[in-house]
């Protein structure tokens, strides 16, 4: 007779397998919808952004949402100390100060804005969700943009604000898949 101990471990390791595999299908699933539905998202570039996140192992669609929001923050908190300290460089010309305070206003907005949209997803008021998601897709666009008004001008946050763009793409695509 088999005693209740050894079949009670092997079930929750059973379990706890099955529910690993099951979330991290989740994962792909969702990042393959989300390429799927919005031409701006790397499926590759998903996936890695979840995994980099310790929750996102163990959850469903809805706190997979929550966690895209908290990437969006994460990504724009590390941007804004990034700025703050090219703007210590006393060599930066003048054209690339303002360029890049600008910048450090619209994230400065966009932080605001993505805690608004957390509070919207949480209260599952998707639509106004979305259009704080949105305004940080824009802030990462005019931050750029600053860049490209005087030739020759390359913006030293180019690979951030790509990051920040697709995150908010992430981030909107998961939003959309609620009513």
């Amino acid at each position: 007779m088999t005693t209740p101990l050894p079949c009670l471990l092997l079930f929750i390791m059973i379990f706890n397998i099955s529910t690993t595999i099951v979330v991290a299908d989740l994962v792909q699933k969702t990042c393959k919808k989300c390429e799927t539905d919005d031409p701006n998202v790397n499926y590759n570039f998903c996936i890695s952004s979840f995994r980099a996140h310790s929750g996102s192992d163990s959850t469903d669609l809805r706190k997979l949402g929550a966690i895209s929001l908290s990437l969006i923050q994460k990504n724009l908190s590390s941007s804004l100390e990034y700025v703050e300290k090219l703007l210590q460089n006393k060599e930066i010309d003048s054209y690339r100060r303002v360029r890049l305070n600008d910048c450090l206003d619209v994230y400065s907005d966009a932080i605001v804005n993505v805690e608004e949209g957390k509070k919207a997803y949480k209260e599952k008021h998707y639509d106004d969700a979305n259009i704080k998601v949105s305004s940080v897709m824009d802030a990462a666009r005019v931050c750029e943009d600053g860049f490209r008004e005087k030739e020759g001008v390359s913006s030293p946050l180019t690979k951030w604000n790509k990051d920040l763009f697709q995150l908010a793409a992430i981030a909107l695509s998961i939003v959309n898949m609620y009513p």
